[in-house]
């Protein structure tokens, strides 16, 4: 699937391709407007993660061209999807085009002809992408572990499930131990009445604390921590009776959402209790040919729609660690 972020003037340039035909093989989804490369990478592109392709008009971007390669670069590190950008009359002189290929970035539509740019275009998006540039190779995204730095301090993220055994206790401890192991201190604090921390810490034999519980870094507890963190993850279950203050003051507010048929009426329900409110959906178990109609469907102004892989260990945190990411980025110092 491709991405294209256009301006008005280059809205119809990808039409060409056949692409936007029902049964294309690589469909493509088109947002035209005016658009800050940086604040898209951070706060809307989660919501596209599972697309292969991202084609970005320079034209359609306010950032100088040191903002916009540097906000590729970070959106390189934070998806797999292939860039492709359009800026005609740029030359392999210019300092932006080796800004790009330094960022890893091959693909660079740059011709002012049209059939010239259909040309390019079509190479871009071929299975081999555009091989005339010798872009810089990236380093792969799996392997080695990743750390950052935090400065942040308390942020609280509220877990909601639409439903019981959604998933939601899974998303939460998930996104813990992922925090913890990428350099993060944070605390998951079981907020519900499911009472299920008390077998997992006999299960996992976590050591004993005052007040709780610690295994592999995370601090496990069942009220709100004593000492200052960087994250506090509540896990609210299902229920939200009594907990309105606490979604309401949360930094960030993560849904874990079913898609199935007899599911999505619970969702559409939390969707509408927090109607107006900036949340983001984590759908579990949904296959890739559904992705894109779902985003479509569940996503607003408000809430943004991202899709976990299938977790079965609780504290392994590598197969979501691309959601949970996402989800964090802005708090991300370094």
């Amino acid at each position: 699937m491709v991405l294209y972020l256009s301006s008005t003037q280059h809205t119809n340039l990808l039409d060409f391709t056949g692409f936007y035909e029902p049964d294309s093989e690589m469909p493509v989804k088109k947002m035209v407007g005016n658009f800050v490369l940086k604040q898209f990478v951070v706060y809307d592109m989660r919501s596209f993660a599972h697309f292969t392709d991202v084609v970005l008009d320079r034209p359609a971007f306010g950032d100088t061209d040191e903002e916009f390669a540097q906000a590729i670069e970070e959106f390189l590190t934070m998806y797999s999807a292939r860039v492709t950008v359009i800026c005609e009359g740029l030359t392999q002189a210019d300092p932006l085009f080796q800004a790009l290929l330094g960022s890893g970035v091959g693909n660079i539509v740059c011709d002012t002809e049209i059939g010239e740019i259909q040309q390019e275009i079509r190479e871009c998006l071929s299975g081999q992408g555009m091989t005339r540039y010798a872009a810089k190779e990236r380093p792969a995204r799996a392997g080695g572990q990743e750390y950052y730095r935090f400065d942040c301090k308390n942020v609280a993220v509220a877990v909601i499930g639409s439903q019981s055994r959604i998933g939601t206790t899974t998303a939460a401890v998930g996104l813990s131990a992922w925090l913890a192991r990428v350099g993060a201190s944070v605390c998951y604090v079981e907020a519900h009445a499911g009472g299920h921390l008390a077998a997992l810490a006999r299960g996992y034999e976590m050591e004993a604390e005052e007040d709780g519980w610690q295994f592999e870094g995370v601090h496990y507890r069942r009220m709100e921590p004593k000492a200052d963190v960087n994250f506090v993850v509540y896990d609210l279950g299902s229920d939200l009776a009594g907990k309105k203050e606490l979604v309401e003051r949360a930094d960030i507010k993560l849904l874990v959402c079913g898609t199935k048929p007899y599911e999505l009426g619970f969702t559409v329900r939390l969707q509408a209790s927090l109607a107006g409110i900036h949340a983001d959906l984590l759908c579990p178990f949904v296959t890739e040919g559904m992705k894109d109609d779902l985003a479509e469907a569940l996503q607003n102004d408000y809430h943004k729609v991202m899709f976990s892989e299938y977790q079965p260990e609780l504290t392994d945190s590598a197969c979501n660690a691309k959601q949970y990411k996402n989800l964090i980025a802005r708090y991300i110092a370094g």
